[in-house]
């Protein structure tokens, strides 16, 4: 019981440090879509989810070997030894990283056709990505401390940083998306001496080459897989960007931008899942406590698709210029391959817990096989609408191998039932039913959520009432 009520509180606490500062990204969204065009906001996101794919790469997955093997350290001078030991590797091949990018990215990015420009545009995503490094294993220690209220204090911070400086840069400079840029270099620049700085009584600085050899070993069979992954989730962008233009690189943006919002939640979630997973691993009552986590996050999640799609042409009428609402159309196409991937993250988590690591990259790069060809096959001929379908079938494929490969023994009939509710409830109140008025048009709406939302409660048997008076005593 106390386990799970310290489950509760820390995944409360992980998602605030996810919501607050991604609101407050989203209180300068109407003011920088009057100042950026969607072709610059189509620049700021493709640098923003490149800068993603290098941190994957540049950490090599060393942050799963140091999530799964801190409790078998034999004591905590071990431990700090493993955190200083991982950091100088990661540092050290970070710095490489950047003098090749440097060096070749400009040749690099015009082979794939790139309409942004490399300088200074990608060199700035190039040099945040590796400020942004040092945040990784010392949250990941944050983590397995179950000491989450220092890491969201400090994305709270940084979020609010960030706001203030990227308004500065971008209203009264006028810099556009290179304000968007410089502010989160800056930002990133600031805050890697902060976590140096809360690391520095759980650390030992060394570089232990038998023990990186053993790290690597279990490390580099993720790489592949972990790589496919964030290339399916950036080969839309990409080819968009080849293929399309700028402006329609922007719309589809905006879009994704919306539909990640679930992310905050299933993220927020799941690094407070994860450790407690692979903790429990293997003892009695797994399936159990695995099945009531899962229904669980799968209520969550649909409310969150319902509120971002059935919402999401109203949200853009009133906090973006008019040039952005067509985004609307692309939300629930995308939100469709979030929401998968969100319930991948779970059961991938049991893959590795297997030590089954070669079958989790070998299901994303399937997925990135699959995006890759059918948008470079169908995308020059249908347009934005392919590119958000393709990403969310993709995903789905994934899903359903890692759902199949985990081979838990429990029920989903009850989530199948609850998705269905919700994907019929979708279609008709975002593509079926169109209200002119904004007032009658969210009132509406909101009538017909609430008997959604009731729907999902008696098929996944949650009562939303216990679950909120939960978290509130927490």
């Amino acid at each position: 019981m106390k386990e799970s009520k310290n489950l509760i509180k820390n995944t409360t606490i992980y998602a605030l440090g996810d919501i607050v500062p991604r609101l407050l990204g989203f209180i300068s969204f109407p003011i920088l879509t009057r100042y950026l065009s969607p072709a610059d906001y189509g620049i700021v996101n493709y640098v923003n989810t490149l800068t993603t794919f290098l941190l994957s790469l540049g950490f090599l997955c060393i942050n799963t070997y140091y999530l799964v093997f801190y409790y078998r350290c034999e004591n905590s001078i071990e431990q700090k030894k493993l955190l200083g030991n991982l950091s100088s590797f990661v540092i050290l091949f970070n710095l490489l990283l950047v003098f090749l990018f440097l060096l070749f990215g400009d040749t690099f990015f015009g082979f794939l056709g790139s309409k942004i420009s490399f300088y200074p545009y990608i060199v700035i995503g190039i040099l945040t990505n590796f400020f942004n490094i040092f945040s990784i294993l010392p949250s990941a220690l944050y983590r397995l401390l179950e000491n989450p209220l220092v890491l969201t204090l400090i994305n709270i911070s940084r979020g609010i940083i960030t706001l203030i400086l990227t308004l500065v840069l971008v209203i009264y400079f006028d810099y556009s998306a290179l304000g968007v840029l410089f502010s989160a270099l800056l930002v990133n620049f600031i805050y890697a001496f902060v976590f140096l700085y809360i690391s520095r009584e759980h650390i030992i600085w060394n570089l232990c080459f038998r023990q990186l050899k053993e790290v690597l070993l279990f490390s580099l069979p993720l790489v592949p897989g972990t790589l496919a992954y964030y290339v399916t989730t950036i080969s839309d962008r990409i080819l968009i960007d080849k293929y399309l233009n700028l402006n329609d690189l922007g719309i589809y943006s905006t879009a994704a931008t919306l539909a990640l919002i679930l992310n905050i939640f299933s993220y927020g979630a799941y690094k407070a899942f994860e450790p407690y997973i692979f903790k429990k691993w293997g003892t009695d009552g797994f399936l159990n406590a695995f099945e009531k986590i899962r229904n669980g996050f799968v209520y969550v999640l649909q409310i969150g698709v319902l509120f971002l799609c059935v919402f999401s042409k109203e949200f853009f009428q009133i906090m973006s210029n008019a040039k952005f609402h067509s985004a609307y159309w692309y939300v629930p196409m995308i939100i469709i391959g979030v929401y998968s991937s969100s319930l991948s993250m779970l059961y991938g988590t049991i893959i590795t817990a297997k030590a089954k690591t070669k079958i989790n990259s070998l299901i994303n790069i399937t997925g990135a096989s699959i995006s890759i060809s059918l948008n470079i096959f169908l995308l020059p001929r249908f347009g934005l609408i392919v590119a958000a379908l393709v990403s969310s079938f993709s995903m789905s494929i994934m899903l359903l191998i890692s759902m199949w490969y985990s081979q838990l023994k429990i029920s989903h009939i009850r989530p199948l039932i609850s998705l269905l509710i919700l994907s019929i409830s979708i279609y008709a109140l975002v593509y079926l039913i169109n209200i002119e008025s904004l007032l009658y048009s969210i009132m509406f709406k909101s009538l017909l959520s609430a008997v959604v939302i009731i729907a999902l409660s008696l098929t996944l048997s949650i009562n939303p009432f216990k679950m909120i008076n939960g978290l509130i005593k927490k």
